[in-house]
């Protein structure tokens, strides 16, 4: 669902992606930007199409999914607010989303494509570099990932994926406990472990079992001990 309506400069403060910019280029940027709603659910790109917009995830989350040839799904990742999506845009013509993108709660982007994305790209150059930092740092990861498939046992690759979360979840609460506030179901860290669903729901119950997650209710996870999963991630051979 779209909306003309146009954001307020101060919804972006504190935002991740436009620090560095000052007030008034932050300004500009939201001008030319265009709010789109989704519900939950509701996609925002399609894996495949021509990348013709690029969104900053104002509020909600979302979520990005790989389809391989053979209809097997990889959970690419989540995105919290501040973060950029449909980054390929940034680079031209003849670009597409290797992913699609769903909200996996009702959410809101903020986006610049045709002649507002060139403007951007022109005004603010600071914004592009954001992005290709953000680029750059998900590249790296998913060269971490293809490490961890390759060679990993599945332990330790279940529990880089919650660790992946914990880091998009923000500081820990009392006691070093962090609630993952959004929906992500066992399939889904089974999508990003690249496992199935049986053994991922096996290691997860076991793992409840031993104090180091507690089940939230309704997709939500709370990691009770995450150094125990660090450990996991480090030792497990």
């Amino acid at each position: 669902m779209s909306s003309a309506v146009r954001v307020a400069p101060s919804a972006l403060q504190g935002l991740s992606f436009f620090d560095g910019l000052d007030e008034p280029a932050v300004a500009e940027a939201a001008r030319m930007g265009r709010v789109r709603q989704l519900r939950k659910n509701e996609r925002l790109f399609e894996q495949g199409v021509e990348a013709r917009a690029f969104h900053v995830l104002l509020r909600g989350h979302l979520k990005a999914v790989q389809t391989g040839n053979t209809g097997q799904r990889v959970v690419v990742r989540f995105l919290g607010p501040g973060e950029p999506a449909g980054v390929l845009a940034l680079l031209g013509a003849d670009q597409r989303y290797p992913a699609s993108a769903f909200a996996v709660v009702d959410s809101v982007v903020l986006s610049w494509e045709g002649a507002a994305l060139q403007g951007l790209l022109r005004c603010h150059p600071g914004i592009a570099l954001s992005a290709m930092r953000a680029m750059g740092d998900r590249v790296h990861e998913a060269h971490a990932r293809v490490g961890e498939m390759a060679a990993e046992r599945v332990e330790r690759r279940l529990a880089h994926a919650l660790l992946r979360l914990v880091r998009q979840a923000g500081p820990p609460g009392p006691g070093g406990v962090v609630r993952i506030d959004f929906p992500v179901g066992r399939q889904d860290i089974a999508d990003m472990a690249g496992t199935t669903l049986h053994t991922a729901s096996r290691v997860l119950s076991g793992w409840e079992q031993a104090g180091i997650l507690e089940a939230g209710g309704r997709q939500r996870i709370v990691v009770r001990r995450p150094r125990a999963l660090m450990r996991i991630a480090d030792e497990c051979a």
